[in-house]
């Protein structure tokens, strides 16, 4: 041990041994300058937490219905890029131009049924006069009528298929046909080039309404359990401000929960991405608490602790925790926002608390 470690040791360690033996708060840790850099022991802000906020994780999102993924409805190759990523688009406006020789066939099909359906028409009509004028048996009519209602069933099919590709008829290229957006918004992806063979039932482009977003929370089965619908969420690093419209408080396999929240201020969201969130529970409204790095709250012998930094060194003071994630902390106990805790050298600060347990 060097001579340094073995000062801090001597003015640190023997004036808190006691109280830490008799379960009491440890003295304070007498350090100065230079020991604390030879530590390196930094220290960050005690900021007031609002209204005892919950901390969780979100995923930034567009609502149910205000997001589509437009697919390629047969094999085919895209000839031609309509759009761009970050397009404001109306609906049905073009995304890309392909060609397809299974759309050919499909149309060729169409056009087949149409015929069929004016054969079977036209042959209703002829046994419709032959059995007024006593040529035919009624029965024989009623097959014509059963013929005529099943060529209808194939055309309507064969047209429904063709709507359900966004394809029309056909043109003057038979095997063509345009991919359009199906609503208003933006072109939030694309994943095609020109030139690109592509199989049907492939992703192409999707276009999403960002004008209203929403949080995906993942929260712990016990912040779930604290929240109910109403309840505010912020997102200080965006500005942004949201109310909690769902929750379940069933887990999934990695024992979380989930719960929405409809972004009522924006601020600057990106559809997308994963950032820190902090949840108010109205029954935690009344509830004074801070916000400290996660790192600074240490544990002993079931109680967590956070080194407040003094004149003199650093003063250990109990705290609860309230919620966490990776970045910070929501504590409760005797801090105020003109402090300052240790954030870094917490190992042996801590081996010095302990040293002679």
């Amino acid at each position: 041990m060097t001579g340094l470690l073995k000062t801090i040791v001597f003015v640190g360690v023997w004036g808190s041994a006691a109280a830490w033996a008799q379960g009491a708060a440890p003295a304070e840790l007498r350090l100065d300058a230079q020991q604390k850099a030879a530590l390196g022991v930094r220290v960050a802000q005690v900021t007031a937490a609002q209204s005892g906020a919950l901390l969780a994780s979100a995923t930034v999102s567009v609502p149910p219905g205000r997001e589509v993924t437009v697919a390629a409805p047969y094999a085919g190759v895209i000839t031609r890029i309509d759009a761009g990523l970050g397009d404001v688009l109306k609906a049905g406006a073009p995304l890309a131009q392909w060609s397809s020789p299974q759309l050919a066939d499909a149309r060729r099909q169409m056009r087949e049924a149409q015929l069929d359906v004016q054969n079977a028409q036209a042959a209703l009509a002829r046994d419709q006069a032959m059995l007024a004028d006593g040529i035919i048996p009624a029965a024989r009519l009623q097959i014509s009528q059963n013929k005529f209602q099943a060529a209808q069933a194939a055309l309507q099919a064969k047209q429904a298929e063709l709507r359900s590709s966004g394809a029309s008829s056909g043109g003057a290229d038979y095997a063509g046909a345009s991919l359009t957006s199906p609503l208003n918004g933006t072109l939030v992806q694309s994943l095609v080039s020109v030139g690109q063979r592509v199989e049907a039932g492939v992703p192409l482009f999707k276009v999403a309404d960002t004008r209203q977003l929403q949080l995906d929370l993942v929260l712990s089965p016990e912040k779930a359990a604290q929240l109910k619908v109403g309840d505010a969420v912020s997102v200080p690093s965006r500005q942004a401000k949201a109310v909690l419209i769902g929750i379940s408080r069933a887990v999934d396999a990695a024992q979380q929960a989930q719960a929405r929240a409809r972004v009522t201020t924006p601020g600057s969201l990106s559809a997308g991405e994963v950032l820190p969130v902090q949840l108010h529970p109205a029954a935690m409204a009344t509830q004074a608490a801070w916000q400290v790095p996660a790192r600074a709250v240490i544990a002993h012998q079931m109680q967590s602790w956070v080194l407040v930094a003094s004149a003199q060194g650093f003063v250990p003071t109990p705290v609860k925790v309230l919620s966490s994630n990776d970045e910070q902390s929501v504590v409760s106990g005797a801090l105020s926002d003109k402090q300052q805790v240790a954030v870094t050298g917490l190992a042996s600060l801590r081996a010095l608390l302990q040293k002679d347990e």
